[in-house]
Parts: C-alpha cells; sequence; structure tokens
C-alpha cells in the first residue's frame, strides 16, 4: 500500500467522524492560537521597552540610593568631580502627587529636574517648552506635562498657560511633550516635570530619587558605571547604591525578554500537550471502533506496516488540521489584539514555524501508540470482533 492510499484513508477516517475529529482538533487549536498570540504579546512588550531605552542611547547611567543612603544633591557635584572627563549630570525628586485642574482631577508622578534634563535627547515637544535655566534658578511653579497627563487633565486640548494644582499650590503650565512610551521605571508620559528648585521645597526634602549621568560614548558610560559603584561602595558600603547603564539595562531586559517568551510558549505548549492527549484517546477509541475493519484489513494482506502507517497519518491529519486552525485564529487574533487589548503587538513569523512543528510532533508522538495497538491485533479475533 503506497503513501497516497494511507493517506486517503486516514482523511476518510476522520471525514467520518467530522464531528469529533473537530472537538478533538479544538486542544490543537486553542494551543497553536494561544502559542503565536502570546509570543506576540511578550515580544510587543518587550520591544516597546528596548525601543524606549534606545531612545535615549547607551550612554546614560542612572544613579539610585537604597533606603536609608543619603543622597543629597551635593551629590551632583560629588559625581561631577569624581568623573574624569566632562559628562552631564541631572538630578530628579519624584513623588506621586494628587493633581487638578478646575474641571478634573487625577494622579501624577512629579518629576523635579533641572533644563538639562532635556539633553538627555529622548524627549520631543507637542507644545510650548520645556524648563528653562532661569525657571528653574528661580523656582518658579511651571510644569511641563507628559503626553498622558496632557490628555487625562485637559482632553487633549492644549494646556499651555492654563493653571494647574500640584500638592495644594498653583503652577502654570508651558510646555506638553510629545509620547515617548514606556521606558526604565515609570513613564514618562505619565509624569510632570517642575523645576527642582521648586520641589525641594514642596515635597520637604532635598535628597535626590535619581541621578542620571550622561557621557559621550557607551564606553564612557561603562566606564562611569563602574567607577561610581566603587566609589559609593567605599563610601557608604555594598548595595547602598543601584548603577546601572543604559546598555547594562538593555542587556538585562534582552535577557529577561528572551526567558519571558519562552516562559509564555512553554505555557501554551501544555495546551497542545493536553490537545495531544486528546487525539491519542480519540485514535484509541477509533482503533476499538474500527477492530473488525482492520481485521478485514489483515486478511486482504495489510502488512502491520500499512495498518501503522494508516492510523499515524489519521492522527498527525487531525493533529496538524488542528495546527493550521489555529494558526488562523492566532494570526487573526494578532491582528486585532492592538484593537481589542490596547497592548503592543509584534507578529513572529518564527512562532507560526514552531506552532506547525508543535502540532506535526503532536501527531507524530500521540498517534504512535493508537497506531501500533492496532497493528498488533491478531487477524482473527479481529473478524471476530462484535463491539
Amino acid at each position: 500500500m503506497t503513501w497516497t492510499d494511507s493517506f486517503r484513508l486516514a482523511v476518510a477516517g476522520m471525514w467520518a467522524n467530522k464531528l469529533r475529529a473537530l472537538l478533538t482538533m479544538l486542544g490543537v487549536i486553542i494551543g497553536v492560537g494561544a502559542v503565536i498570540v502570546l509570543v506576540a504579546i511578550g515580544k510587543g512588550a518587550s520591544n516597546a521597552v528596548a525601543s524606549r531605552i534606545e531612545t535615549l542611547g547607551t550612554n546614560v547611567v542612572f544613579v539610585s540610593p537604597t533606603a536609608g543612603t543619603p543622597f543629597s544633591e551635593s551629590a551632583i557635584s560629588y559625581i561631577n568631580q569624581a568623573i574624569p572627563f566632562p559628562v552631564t549630570t541631572i538630578g530628579t525628586m519624584n513623588t506621586a502627587s494628587k493633581v487638578s485642574t478646575a474641571t478634573t482631577s487625577g494622579g501624577a508622578q512629579v518629576v523635579g529636574t533641572s533644563a538639562a534634563y532635556w539633553k538627555l535627547g529622548a524627549l520631543s515637544l507637542a507644545a510650548g517648552h520645556f524648563l528653562t535655566t532661569n525657571e528653574v534658578s528661580q523656582g518658579q511653579h511651571v510644569a511641563v506635562l507628559g503626553a498622558n497627563q496632557a490628555i487625562s487633565l485637559f482632553s487633549g486640548q492644549n494646556p499651555v498657560g492654563d493653571p494647574l494644582m500640584i500638592l495644594g499650590q498653583q503652577f502654570t503650565v508651558v510646555g506638553v511633550l510629545n509620547s515617548v512610551g514606556q521606558g526604565p521605571g515609570a513613564s514618562q508620559d505619565n509624569a510632570i516635570f517642575i523645576p527642582i528648585t521648586t520641589a525641594s521645597p514642596l515635597i520637604g526634602t532635598n535628597q535626590l530619587s535619581e541621578v542620571m549621568v550622561k557621557t559621550g560614548t557607551p564606553n564612557q558610560a561603562s566606564l562611569v558605571s563602574d567607577l561610581l559603584t566603587n566609589l559609593y561602595n567605599n563610601r557608604f558600603g555594598s548595595g547602598s547604591m543601584v548603577i546601572a547603564s543604559e546598555d547594562q539595562v538593555l542587556q538585562t531586559l534582552q535577557a529577561t525578554r528572551a526567558t519571558f517568551t519562552a516562559l509564555l510558549a512553554g505555557t501554551a505548549a501544555i495546551a497542545l500537550l493536553v490537545g495531544g492527549i486528546g487525539i491519542m484517546n480519540i485514535m484509541l477509541v477509533s482503533v476499538t471502533e474500527r477492530t473488525r475493519e482492520i481485521g478485514i484489513r489483515q486478511a486482504l494482506g495489510a502488512t502491520r506496516e500499512d495498518i501503522i502507517l494508516q492510523f499515524l497519518l489519521e492522527a498527525m491529519v487531525i493533529s496538524l488540521s488542528g495546527g493550521i486552525l489555529g494558526i488562523g485564529l492566532g494570526s487573526g487574533l494578532v491582528v486585532l489584539s492592538p484593537v481589542l487589548f490596547k497592548t503592543p503587538i509584534s507578529f513572529s513569523p518564527q512562532s507560526i514555524a514552531l506552532s506547525f512543528v508543535f502540532s506535526t510532533a503532536v501527531g507524530l508522538i500521540f498517534g504512535l501508540y493508537p497506531a501500533f495497538k492496532a497493528s498488533g491485533l491478531e487477524p482473527i479475533q479481529a473478524l471476530r470482533y462484535d463491539g
């Protein structure tokens, strides 16, 4: 018997029980669809963060104190004096605050910083201007809104010149930023920037939340990271500061992304495993129901290999059909996900190939036992079966 004949018999056997075959495919359909969608969501989310990190470049170092470590504004001078080449050093004071306008209110991450923050290069203006040197030196009550804050507080209208209440004090909006997306920590789109000289008395502290050091090259950033780690470890003890360059953050993100994507794919693969068990169960039922048919085929000269091939191909046809339907389902959900779930999606052709390989393997592995069981039936007993 040729492969073509075996394939035709396999398709005929599946077609004779269309509803049962479709229900059996569901586990594979769901598993394959889940693999495609979850991998796309995981890749999309991590790509969005990576893109945000890369907008800053890989020559920025973040310095943050751990709890109990003093980190006053004098840290900026200390860092500048410690680094033997020119850098741009920007301190921030961050606090969560309730903010309001005449008609709306909400919460925001208020970031006290200097005009030099603009030199990081990750920001662009939708309206107005960023904090100026004069506004910072004079401690003026001015604010620059992240994109999301402008939408939520002012319904997307141009708020430049409008008043805004922050921590019970009135500020004037002088600028609105374009959306930059999610980066390390809180998104700048949800932040409100005010002069650090205004933030200090407003918050009631002179302790910095973070210092960012921008160097000329990524290699300098790596040197600064090592230098400041040694300096602060010697000054306050190991673990007193969290110091990392953008390059290190990006490398960590890439490693995390690979682990996260593999975890999502592995979770979805469990559904494929369940689908495979369902296929094996149905094929065992099919072998029992078709025992007499198997006996007749053996009596007409079918070899053990012919029987194995017939039932193995039937299991693989069911599994591959489910895989193809699952690829269609997953691809459709990938297209709809940005609209339905408002989440970044990055379609991965590799997940299609992975799903196809998985569905083929599921049919092959879980079809082996029923196929061998069918081929092991004694012809006489099979012909006498009256099930």
